[in-house]
């Protein structure tokens, strides 16, 4: 009687003759493949590019947020206004806005308003703000301030040349 190890070696037998080709690999699956990863690592290139060109280009904003945020705290009334009449004029100068930042404060602060909503407008601030930096002295209550601080670092944030 023929053992189990001697039937499996006979009934290999006639599978020899075949020749079986090597293994097709997985990847790449086609020739073009290498063309949509070159692709898309170039998109993604460029819009880190994009993407740290806008950080710098937007550093002024930081930059004012930064000033405004600081040092207001420490400051008199009418210099806190100054402070924020002057981040407002620089920050358009940074914008290539020179024309619109050469404007007396009633004219800029009115064309300013005209791109804010109608909560967050400086002409809600009251006269205090428009004319504060002419007067020789002037009292803001710390809500007045704060609101003032607030309008302005709203402006900074979102306005867009």
């Amino acid at each position: 009687m023929p053992t189990a190890n001697t039937a499996q070696q006979a009934m290999d037998l006639p599978h020899k003759a075949y020749m079986l080709p090597q293994a097709v690999p997985m990847w790449p699956p086609v020739w073009w493949t290498w063309l949509l990863v070159a692709a898309l690592f170039l998109i993604i290139i460029a819009l880190l590019v994009l993407w740290f060109r806008r950080h710098q280009k937007r550093g002024y904003r930081r930059e004012a947020l930064s000033v405004i945020t600081h040092t207001s705290s420490s400051l008199s009334d009418k210099d806190c206004i100054l402070l924020c009449h002057e981040v407002l004029r620089r920050c358009l100068i940074s914008e290539g806005r020179r024309e619109t930042a050469a404007l007396p404060s009633k004219t800029l602060l009115e064309q300013l308003d005209q791109s804010m909503p109608k909560k967050r407008q400086f002409s809600s601030l009251g006269s205090d703000f428009v004319d504060g930096p002419y007067r020789s002295h002037i009292d803001l209550t710390q809500e007045q301030r704060l609101t003032m601080i607030k309008t302005t670092c709203y402006w900074i944030r979102t306005h867009h040349a």
